[in-house]
């Protein structure tokens, strides 16, 4: 049994490539309230995924509020190969950024979320970049 184990081992490090399941969109669940904690419905969440080694570039996603100011994103994984070799592993970050008409956008990484995310009025209408980067793609 044990030289079996150690070919299998030694067969996965030489192939230079293993199977696994990769998260390409996280799942979010978040609240997107005003100053006073009052939700801000229909208010745009923009989620954008990075990829390492760069070369791909997807544009953001737009993801809407529903009438109570929450907003659902699922998750999307899938199989991929994991490279044994300088650059071949793919890492995956996200970015999002929030805005809604009449309140200054709040942006930051999926990591530092936190709900609710809370909007403050705007003097001047003011766009996510990642809004004007999706809209420049299109």
């Amino acid at each position: 049994m044990r030289q079996i184990i150690v070919i299998l081992f030694a067969a996965v490090l030489l192939s230079g490539c293993i199977p696994r399941y990769a998260t390409h969109r996280p799942a979010l669940d978040m609240d997107i309230q005003n100053e006073q904690g009052e939700p801000i419905p229909h208010a745009t969440l923009w989620l954008q995924t990075h990829r390492m080694p760069p070369g791909y570039y997807p544009p953001p996603e737009k993801f809407t509020a529903d009438d109570n100011g929450h907003v659902s994103v699922s998750r999307v994984s899938e199989w991929e190969n994991m490279i044994f070799f300088l650059h071949g592993t793919m890492i995956y970050s996200w970015s999002w950024c929030v805005e809604a008409p009449g309140y200054l956008p709040r942006e930051g990484n999926v990591e530092s979320l936190r709900s609710p995310v809370k909007l403050l009025k705007a003097r001047t209408p003011e766009r996510c970049r990642l809004a004007e980067y999706a809209e420049t793609r299109q």
